[in-house]
Order: C-alpha cells, then sequence, then structure tokens
C-alpha cells in the first residue's frame, strides 16, 4: 500500500467516482420513492466527495510546478 499522499488522494478519488457511480444506478433500479431519494442523495454527496479531491489534486499539481 502507498503512503504517497496524492497517490492516497488518487485512491480516495477513484472510490468516490466508484460510489458516485453505484448509487446513480441504485436509485435508477429503486422502485421506492424513498429509496430512490435516498440514493440520489447519496450519489449527490459523493459528487461532492468527487469536486474536493480534484480540487485537491488540481492545487497540488499547480503547486509542484
Amino acid at each position: 500500500m502507498t503512503t504517497n499522499p496524492m497517490d492516497v488522494i488518487r485512491m480516495a478519488l477513484d472510490r468516490e467516482k466508484a460510489a458516485y457511480r453505484s448509487y446513480t444506478e441504485y436509485a435508477r433500479i429503486a422502485t421506492e420513492p424513498a429509496i430512490r431519494e435516498l440514493f440520489q442523495f447519496l450519489a449527490q454527496e459523493e459528487k461532492k466527495h468527487v469536486k474536493l479531491l480534484q480540487e485537491e489534486i488540481e492545487r497540488e499539481t499547480h503547486q509542484e510546478m
């Protein structure tokens, strides 16, 4: 397992993206409105996490230049 902070952030980003895709799919196939809304909410939360991690990668990339 890596201890490089940027590698860890990239791994976290990959996991957040996977969670977003999963929750989006679960929302699509949910038959109960309350369950669909829950998965839609969770997908949006993951989307926020993706954005935060992408911004951190961008900051670190520009800082290295």
